[in-house]
């Protein structure tokens, strides 16, 4: 017959091993999603640099004036076009 001390001195080794087996597989796992997201993030971190980058080039003045003259047909404002706020009569609302 076996006796039960046998048993908790074998199993209880057993046990504790399978146990620690699978932590360590776990943190395996997760140590490599961590270096995966931190990939993840550096390349982000580049894409962004890249993306500043191209909006300091594209936003330069001299580009923004020269195609704002090409594409919007802008003309100085004339003095008959300025009105002064006085001259206006008082918006009255929606009346029904």
């Amino acid at each position: 017959m076996i006796r039960p001390d046998l048993i908790l001195w074998i199993g209880l080794p057993a046990i504790v091993t399978i146990a620690l087996l699978l932590i360590s597989y776990q943190v395996q796992r997760l140590e490599n999603e961590l270096d995966r997201l931190e990939r993840a993030a550096i390349a982000q971190q580049e894409e962004i640099h890249v993306l500043n980058a191209e909006w300091s080039f594209l936003n330069r003045p001299e580009r923004l004036a020269r195609l704002a003259e090409r594409h919007l047909q802008l003309a100085p404002v004339a003095p008959r076009q300025m009105i002064s706020f006085t001259d206006e009569p008082p918006f009255q609302g929606l009346e029904e």
